[in-house]
């Protein structure tokens, strides 16, 4: 590796796979580098420094799961200054997407190791791709935000494009409405264990048909929902779900993490929209926020999405903060 054919021409500059745990407090110097040059929101829902904790487990995880073949570091006499990451998923349309993560040190951009671990991005993928689903189609993926300039530059050079857009919101308080009533034979409940499949089965109906065609919706599993759902960063407590008689129509589910609330999911059937059941459960959830003190709170959405999210958010105290664009590429 350390001969990789993409190097560029800078003295002392070699590639080598991750050594697991023990890159950690490198990793976790290069991201947090990175956070002024690239004006990193670190309370965004889209983007943010993760800890040196965290930084070693998802590093002992790839060991343990022997993927270590999907990161590969970049090194200049011994120092850290590029890393990137390989993740995987398959989307309704049929094809498997390869997104590749990376970051350089301010210092060391503009220099081609962005582009050598790109183009390192893509040919892993292309094996991944060609051994773990053989015959199928795949497409490549990567992310940059509208702070970003280097690495959009970057991808367009490369030949991405973007797929859709991620648009990061936070409440303004001083524009937030009174709570709206819920509507005419709909009810809150508190949430009991039992319930967690309907509400599951709820959000993916709610978002079964977001996108033209299932272009970009990635593959729903019940296990994974309910895995989400059940994660201990969640408390029920603070989540609003509306019933319709015994189904699960509509659900608000903020969630306390890092110094802010986030929502984790608002989302209505669709036999159930236009009747005013996300305002009402989102303004039940915002002012149940703030009666607990919590001062920051932020949601995102997608610009594309069909149901016009980003109306309801605005009309009720959200504000733009932020675009995540994110950027795909023809395997082909």
């Amino acid at each position: 590796m350390e001969h990789y054919h993409y190097t560029p021409a800078v003295e002392g500059l070699l590639f080598r796979p991750i050594r697991g745990e023990q890159d950690a407090d490198a990793v976790y110097a290069l991201r947090a580098a990175c956070i002024e040059r690239d004006q990193v929101d670190l309370l965004s829902t889209s983007e943010g420094l993760p800890s040196c904790e965290e930084i070693r487990a998802a590093l002992a995880k790839a060991v343990a799961a022997q993927q270590q073949d999907r990161r590969l570091v970049a090194e200049v006499n011994g120092q850290v200054v590029g890393y990137t990451l390989i993740d995987s998923w398959s989307e309704d349309d049929g094809r498997w997407i390869y997104l590749i993560l990376g970051w350089v040190l301010p210092a060391w951009r503009g220099r081609g190791v962005g582009t050598a671990l790109l183009h390192w991005g893509e040919q892993t993928a292309r094996q991944l791709a060609a051994n773990e689903h053989p015959n199928e189609p795949f497409e490549f993926a990567a992310n940059a935000s509208s702070t970003q300039p280097e690495t959009t530059a970057l991808l367009l050079h490369e030949g991405y494009s973007a797929g859709y857009v991620v648009l990061e919101m936070g409440l303004d308080y001083s524009a937030m409405p009174p709570a709206t009533p819920l509507p005419a034979g709909i009810e809150v409940r508190p949430v009991l264990p039992e319930h967690y499949p309907y509400i599951a089965r709820s959000m993916q109906a709610a978002y079964a048909n977001e996108y033209a065609d299932n272009r970009f919706q990635e593959t729903w599993a019940l296990e994974d929902s309910l895995a989400g759902l059940k994660a201990q960063r969640h408390d029920p407590t603070l989540w609003q779900v509306a019933w319709a008689g015994d189904q699960v129509v509509g659900n608000v589910l903020p969630v306390f993490e890092k110094g802010r609330a986030l929502m984790y999911d608002i989302s209505v059937r669709p036999e159930w929209r236009r009747q005013g059941l996300a305002r009402a459960l989102l303004t039940r959830a915002l002012w149940d926020l703030r009666g607990r003190g919590m001062e920051v709170i932020r949601l995102n959405t997608v610009a594309e999405f069909r149901t016009r999210a980003r109306d309801l958010y605005c009309s009720v105290g959200f504000r733009l903060l932020k675009e995540f664009p994110r950027y795909r590429k023809s395997s082909g």
